[in-house]
């Protein structure tokens, strides 16, 4: 984390929001390690005396969440995975870890994401970035948010496009370590399945992004650590189906974009049951209702003009496309392919 970031950013308690209602503003305490300005190792504090939480700043990636011991717990092994592991060991290690383990899971869906968003001439990412720059009012420009970022293609890729800071935040740690090191290094290395535990080994350079105008953040998407209006607009790309409350990543991404701000937004409504409650789910159920189980007719009727109070996300659907096709190489024989809606929001005015 760049020290000029976060004095730009200012960020904010997330709990201190939550649960007390109080914008209590996060300061940057001891520091471990640091290298030209890039704070490595470090804690951010919340300044309200009655709060004082502490927020980890590890390997370049600050962890601001409300509930750290629950976060610790449940990503305690994807922060203490080894970068250093030669493709042998990660090759024994996965051996006897075995298949479904939290290693192998982990190797696998950071390579599935990583090969989307990094492998090949034309990752398959690239396409859902330039749909979503497309349907915006305009190019963007200013400060703006990659909600959900994964690995940091979309990111890197809005960075370029302003010339000026882009946030990326994500969850999950490991996917953002992904993401840091290119940010870092300016290479993107990960290990892409080839068929069962066996693994083939990606360390490639990454040249001509806007490096020193990103930084990652790992926070929950429905609780951001930043002001009401922090962001000039928000890309937010295949998140809405696998949070926990998908209407409340609506509200969030009202709530830190400013009034005149846009949020590209896509989904291709392919609900993560470990993820999101069914009751939670924007259709996909009770076929019964009026809707019919349209996941796409809910997801327009929450957000129209014409919504029943009580659902008001702040936001409001102003263009959209349908059909974008999006590929996750799973193996070297299988691969997932989506068609993927893109819309985009603007704030109530």
């Amino acid at each position: 984390m760049l020290r000029q970031h976060f004095a730009k950013l200012q960020p904010r308690c997330p709990y201190c929001r939550l649960a007390r209602d109080q914008d209590s503003v996060l300061y940057i305490g001891d520091v471990a390690l640091e290298e030209d300005g890039d704070i490595r190792e470090g804690v951010l504090i919340c300044s309200n005396l009655l709060c004082q939480r502490e927020h980890p700043i590890l390997d370049g990636i600050p962890v601001v969440v409300t509930d750290g011991p629950s976060w610790a717990a449940s990503q305690l092994s994807q922060v203490m995975q080894r970068e250093d592991l030669t493709p042998f060991a990660e090759s024994i290690l996965g051996d006897l870890a075995g298949a479904g383990s939290s290693f192998d899971r982990d190797r696998g869906n950071n390579g599935i994401y990583a090969e989307a968003h990094w492998g090949g001439a034309e990752p398959s990412y690239l396409p859902l970035i330039r749909a979503g720059m497309e349907l915006l009012s305009a190019p963007p420009a200013g400060t703006w948010i990659d909600v959900g970022c994964s690995v940091g293609r979309g990111t890197l890729e809005l960075a370029r496009a302003t010339g000026e800071l882009t946030v990326g935040l994500d969850l999950n740690f490991s996917m953002l370590r992904i993401a840091e090191g290119v940010r870092r290094r300016g290479r993107v290395r990960y290990s892409r399945r080839r068929v069962g535990l066996v693994f083939d080994a990606v360390d490639e350079a990454v040249p001509e992004l806007p490096r020193n105008n990103v930084s990652f953040w790992c926070a929950d998407a429905a609780a951001m650590p930043f002001a009401p209006g922090a962001f000039r607009g928000a890309f937010c790309l295949n998140l809405l189906d696998c949070v926990q409350s998908p209407l409340g990543l609506l509200v969030e991404l009202g709530r830190v974009v400013g009034q005149d701000g846009e949020v590209a937004l896509s989904t291709p409504f392919d609900w993560a049951v470990g993820a999101t409650p069914s009751s939670s789910w924007m259709g996909g159920h009770s076929q019964r209702g009026p809707q019919e189980g349209s996941s796409l007719l809910e997801f327009r009727r929450i957000l129209s003009a014409e919504c029943a109070a009580g659902i008001d996300t702040g936001l409001l659907i102003e263009a959209e496309r349908d059909g974008v096709p999006w590929r996750l190489r799973v193996n070297e024989r299988s691969v997932t392919e989506y068609a993927v809606y893109i819309a985009r929001l603007r704030r109530k005015r």
